[in-house]
C-alpha cells in the first residue's frame, strides 16, 4: 500500500509540469521554424549559376552543391 501511495503523489506531481513544459517547446519549436524562412539576408544570397542558397531544394531545383553558402545551406538553381 505505500508504495502505491508514493507512486500516486510522484504522478499528480510531474503531470502538471510535464504540460508547462510541452507548452514551452511547442512555442519555441513554432518561433524557430517562423524565423527560419524570412531571413531576409538568406532569401537573396546567390551562388554559383543563377543559384539560390536554401536549406532544402524545392521539387523543380537540384543541388548544385554547397560552395558559396554558408554552413548546412545548399546551392539550389532551377531546372530547365
Amino acid at each position: 500500500m505505500k508504495h502505491q501511495a508514493v507512486s500516486n503523489s510522484v504522478r499528480a506531481y510531474w503531470h502538471p509540469n510535464m504540460k508547462g513544459l510541452g507548452l514551452v517547446l511547442l512555442v519555441l519549436l513554432l518561433m524557430f521554424a517562423d524565423g527560419e524562412e524570412k531571413d531576409p539576408v538568406m532569401q537573396y544570397w546567390t551562388c554559383g549559376y543563377r543559384g539560390l542558397c536554401r536549406r532544402f531544394c524545392y521539387s523543380q531545383e537540384y543541388i548544385i552543391g554547397h560552395h558559396g553558402c554558408p554552413r548546412r545551406y545548399r546551392c539550389c538553381a532551377m531546372r530547365f
